[in-house]
C-alpha cells in the first residue's frame, strides 16, 4: 500500500464553495465511482480556513492517477476545483504522476503497528 499527503491552498472567496461540494450528498456519486475504479483506497481531506492537506492511499498511486487522469467525470471535477485553488497539484504526463509540494511522514500508527 502506498500513501502520501500533500498541500494545497484555496482562494479565499472560494472556501464555502470547497467546504459545500466535499459534504456527504454534495459531491458528485461519479467522482467517487471514480476513485474506487481509479484505485484509491483511502482519501482524506484536512481543512482550516484556505489551506488544506490531501492524504491518500492507493496500491499504486501512479496506476491510480494515470485512470483517474483521463476519466471524464474526475477531469470535470478537478476543472471546477481547480479555478478555486491558489496552490493545486497538476497531472504530468512525462512523470506519470502528479507535481505536488508532499508533506512528509514523520509518525503512522495503524492498527498496533508503526507503519513509518
Amino acid at each position: 500500500m502506498q500513501f502520501r499527503a500533500y498541500r494545497m491552498r484555496l482562494k479565499n472567496e472560494h472556501v464555502m464553495d470547497y467546504e459545500h461540494v466535499h459534504k456527504k450528498g454534495q459531491i458528485w456519486n461519479s467522482v467517487i465511482t471514480g476513485m474506487k475504479k481509479a484505485g484509491f483506497t483511502k482519501m482524506i481531506i484536512f481543512q482550516e480556513g484556505q489551506d488544506i492537506i490531501l492524504f491518500e492511499e492507493a496500491n499504486d498511486l501512479k496506476k491510480a492517477y494515470k485512470y483517474y487522469s483521463k476519466d471524464e467525470t474526475s477531469q470535470k471535477w478537478d476543472k471546477m476545483i481547480l479555478e478555486w485553488m491558489e496552490k493545486y497539484p497538476g497531472y504530468n504526463e512525462i512523470k506519470g504522476d502528479i507535481d505536488f509540494e508532499e508533506v512528509p511522514v514523520i509518525f503512522y500508527y495503524d492498527r498496533g503497528r508503526l507503519l513509518h
